[in-house]
């Protein structure tokens, strides 16, 4: 039986996408009363945790073939990825390059001490082969600092396949020590020899830390069934008790956290954001009126474009810094920088991404009657 697409987990991956064009606009450009940012309406900023909630996410999707038997040959997995990851990847690199070469002798019009960091490598040819290359550990802040989650995005999608194996035949309390172990040697960054951690997050201990959300949301993919009877087991009460909960953890685990400092404050913060994110996660997958909201057209759209929002925001917000001769006054910054952010997600989706899905698809079936309707050699174990 063919897998039900879970249309609320790319309205998900909207608002997530929303909160890291948000979060940017806050750093750019403050405009949000001091009360807002330390509210619990402070979680619409959170693009940290953004991230964390797209890694959970991609592991719950990638895993739902795989944990049904439906899970492709490598080859065919791969292709398919590529096309849906590096193919828009690249065009939107391609056009923060050539925006970056025209516009990067410019002073930016507001907020110099962000946007300094931004758009003054020019065309180093070493530095454009590490961004194409998507694996290397490479300086994310030369041209887009969004990048840096598509290193270890593209990296983890290498080797997912073997990740289910363990998912798939091992108990969860395994799973769990598993990811434990990877988020600790992760944490410990450029203790270990996994990269130099020159770029922005892409160093190779950093892969090893992110692979456990992964493993959390295709452990999560597998285990759907015992979440959702213990969500609708519990009263309303104790539902909006976890609700509330989870918005706590989300929006100021980091406080706690930053006390802490180091590997240690680095694990709790982003344990508290994890806790969050599956009840949140829980929540979509079973709340009756969560999903109504969720599968709206508005946020349906969002969703939709959410890949493109995230790709090309940063770039649409250092075009207005360098290309203007003026600040503009904040409200309609940020009025134009949300609105055309979306308008030019759009347009992506509509002639990049949807054409490269499509590519991927096609790419997939042919391989797939290639190799004769055999069993693929990466399914579930067990």
């Amino acid at each position: 039986m063919k897998l039900r697409r879970l249309h609320q987990l790319d309205s998900v991956r909207g608002l997530a996408s929303l909160s890291v064009l948000l979060h940017h606009l806050w750093l750019s450009a403050p405009l949000l009363p001091l009360l807002f940012v330390y509210s619990p309406v402070r979680i619409a900023l959170g693009g940290h945790q953004a991230v964390l909630f797209f890694f959970i996410l991609s592991g719950f999707v990638l895993a739902l073939p795989f944990l049904a038997d439906q899970g492709p040959s490598y080859l065919s997995y791969l292709l398919k990825r590529v096309c849906r990851i590096y193919i828009p990847y690249v065009i939107s690199l391609t056009v923060a390059l050539l925006l970056a070469y025209r516009l990067s002798g410019h002073s930016p019009a507001f907020n110099g001490s962000f946007f300094q960091a931004f758009w003054q490598s020019g065309f180093a040819p070493g530095l454009i082969l590490e961004h194409l290359s998507l694996v290397a550990d490479f300086n994310t802040y030369a041209y887009n600092t969004v990048f840096w989650s598509l290193v270890h995005e593209m990296r983890i999608s290498l080797i997912f396949p073997l990740l289910m194996l363990t998912v798939a035949r091992r108990r969860i309390g395994f799973n769990l020590l598993l990811c434990l172990v990877l988020a600790f040697l992760g944490s410990l960054g450029d203790l270990l020899p996994l990269g130099t951690g020159q770029g922005y997050h892409t160093s190779y201990s950093d892969t090893v830390y992110f692979a456990s959300f992964f493993i959390i949301g295709a452990l999560a993919a597998k285990h759907r069934s015992l979440l959702i009877a213990l969500y609708l087991g519990v009263t309303t009460r104790t539902r909006w008790l976890a609700f509330g909960a989870a918005v706590l953890l989300y929006g100021y685990s980091k406080y706690g956290a930053d006390k802490l400092g180091g590997p240690a404050g680095r694990l709790l913060e982003d344990g508290g954001t994890t806790l969050a994110i599956l009840v949140f996660l829980v929540m979509a997958l079973t709340s009756e009126k969560t999903i109504r909201v969720l599968n709206g057209s508005v946020l349906s759209f969002l969703g939709r474009i959410s890949y493109s929002l995230y790709l090309y925001h940063f770039i649409l917000i250092l075009t207005l810094a360098y290309a203007l001769r003026e600040p503009l006054p904040g409200p309609l910054y940020a009025l134009i920088a949300v609105l055309g952010s979306i308008a030019l997600a759009a347009a992506a989706y509509y002639t990049i991404e949807i054409p490269s899905i499509r590519l991927g698809r096609m790419v997939g079936r042919r391989l797939t009657r290639a190799e004769g309707g055999e069993t693929p050699p990466l399914r579930r174990a067990g």
